[in-house]
């Protein structure tokens, strides 16, 4: 019983090219932050009787862009490094037909980026429905 995985050249290209689309949507998201921030500063300073509950929503949604921000930018460092052990695993073919640390790596990358994506629309939503309550 000592069956050994085999992971194929083609599927180590496989996993760089889904890391790449996750990439492109991190830095979508990314970039959408600061103008997040921005509505929400103009909403406030528009608003001239901003009551101190208001007050406490800003600060949550300030944090929490903050943190979703501090997330996407650790999960793309980690989607770099994996990016880099593939493209080493791709070049050392005959070694690296066994590296399952990058098959269960790329499983948990895969569950990450879902629920940063999930936060990140939960966040998006849930902001919005608040910027309407201020105009």
């Amino acid at each position: 019983m000592n069956e050994l995985l085999i992971i194929e050249n083609s599927k180590f290209r496989l996993f760089m090219n889904e890391n790449r689309n996750w990439r492109k949507t991190i830095t979508t998201q990314v970039r959408e932050l600061p103008v997040l921030e921005k509505m929400l500063n103009q909403a406030l300073h528009e608003k001239k009787d901003v009551s101190s509950g208001k007050l406490t929503m800003e600060d949550h949604f300030c944090r929490q862009l903050s943190v979703q921000q501090q997330d996407m930018k650790k999960l793309s460092n980690e989607i770099d490094d994996q990016q880099k052990r593939l493209a080493k695993d791709c070049e050392n073919e005959i070694e690296s037909r066994y590296d399952i640390d990058a098959l269960c790596t790329q499983d948990i990358l895969r569950e990450r980026i879902k629920a940063i994506e999930k936060n990140y629309i939960d966040l998006k939503c849930n902001f919005m429905n608040f910027l309407s309550t201020l105009l």
